[in-house]
């Protein structure tokens, strides 16, 4: 009965092996890979006992090769186990070291155990006690809670089946002293290794699924990002001409079905040509992205600020009615803090503003706020002449 019990749980390793191995071509991951090969070195040491009832004479070197497969399978059973912990984990020759003591085990196992029935329970109990180390690395591992209790739980189940089935060949060998009980281990071990298979399946699955939604979440970052950078000027971060198209659309549906007020701000950097001439494009770079942030910080949230082309900027500022617009407009210039690096030329802002009439199209109440604009910059200008006048500079 107990070399039946072996023989399905033999075939039934095997089976595992296989479709573990089916698996590992969709989820390549280096913990699966070692389950594997801890399953392959398994169905070896369970596969051994069945060569030595044909070959009695070799029964010492076929003992040592079925104690080398079953630790090769606890070897690869918690290094898996480990990488699965920590996928970024690296391997190196020094973690060999640790399988000296275990091989000085097995040797001893195979050399030093009468009779040779019994020279089984050693590796019986030490993977008892690897299976037992391995549940409790499963309950500390973050993820999913349901698959690692299950894995856990099977873990620690078979960790008591070899526990129970090491001490009963210590205690009884393999005569007919035997209780019945035990014997039936066998088919328990084989129906815990079936859980265990199902459980690790469920968790590879669940952690390529967790990985997918974070690779999903960030292509969606990715493109959203994209999106983003479509609608921005590079240069100043700011909304382009482009967004403006799409955002007019709507704000004007708003003025239509519902007869919002809506305003709209042209500005114009004075002297920028000058900044360029004689400090430089880089210098040039700056004014607009000062001017960027400035006209940022001074707006509602409501409100959107576009770079316009060149040295202008339009602000769209829904639900402003007439006096608000002019009040903004004229604060926009005259708060215009010292710009750094401009020393000597004193750039200043133009500011025209229109408010859009719902009877009216876009592009009239768009050249009114840039005909306020141009009547300003002259304004300037003239003013400015006539300081550089009375300052004697002219």
């Amino acid at each position: 009965m107990a070399r039946f019990a072996l023989l399905i749980q033999a075939a039934g390793t095997l089976m595992l092996v296989l479709l573990f191995l089916l698996l590992y071509r969709k989820i390549r991951r280096r913990a699966f890979l070692d389950w594997i090969a801890s399953w392959a070195f398994l169905f070896v040491g369970l596969s051994v006992p069945f060569f030595l009832q044909r070959r009695p004479e070799a029964g010492r070197l076929l003992t040592l090769l079925m104690n080398g497969a079953l630790l090769a399978h606890i070897f690869f059973l918690l290094r898996g186990t480990r990488r699965f912990r920590n996928p970024e984990a690296r391997s190196g020759p020094l973690e060999l070291f640790w399988l000296l003591p275990l091989a000085a085990v097995a040797w001893w196992a195979s050399t030093s155990i009468e009779p040779m029935s019994v020279a089984a329970a050693p590796m019986a109990l030490l993977r008892s006690a690897a299976y037992v180390l391995t549940a409790i690395w499963f309950v500390i591992t973050p993820g999913s809670t349901a698959g690692r209790i299950f894995l856990s739980i099977s873990f620690l189940l078979w960790g008591a089946e070899r526990a129970v089935s090491g001490l009963g060949l210590l205690r009884f060998g393999s005569g007919a002293d035997v209780p019945a009980w035990l014997q039936y281990l066998g088919f328990a071990g084989m129906f815990l290794e079936m859980m265990i298979a199902v459980g690790i399946i469920v968790l590879l699955f669940e952690a390529t699924q967790a990985r997918l939604a974070a690779e999903m979440e960030a292509l969606v970052h990715s493109e959203r990002e994209l999106k983003e950078m479509g609608v921005r000027d590079p240069l100043t971060g700011l909304y382009n001409r482009h967004h403006f198209n799409d955002v007019i659309r709507r704000e004007l549906a708003n003025v239509r079905r519902y007869g919002a007020e809506l305003s709209v701000l042209l500005v114009d950097v004075d002297r920028f040509k000058e900044i360029n001439d004689v400090k430089g494009h880089a210098m040039g770079d700056d004014v607009l992205r000062f001017v960027a942030n400035y006209l940022t910080t001074c707006i509602r949230e409501s409100d959107f600020v576009f770079r316009w082309g060149g040295d202008e900027f339009l602000l769209l500022m829904p639900r402003t009615d007439e006096g608000a617009a002019a009040q903004k407009a004229e604060e926009l210039a005259r708060k215009l803090p010292k710009i750094p690096g401009t020393e000597g030329l004193h750039p200043s802002l133009s500011v025209g503003w229109a408010t859009h009439q719902v009877d009216a199209e876009f592009p009239a109440t768009l050249q009114l706020a840039d005909q306020r604009m141009y009547e300003m910059k002259l304004k300037g200008k003239r003013e400015r002449a006539q300081r550089e006048r009375d300052l004697g500079l002219l």
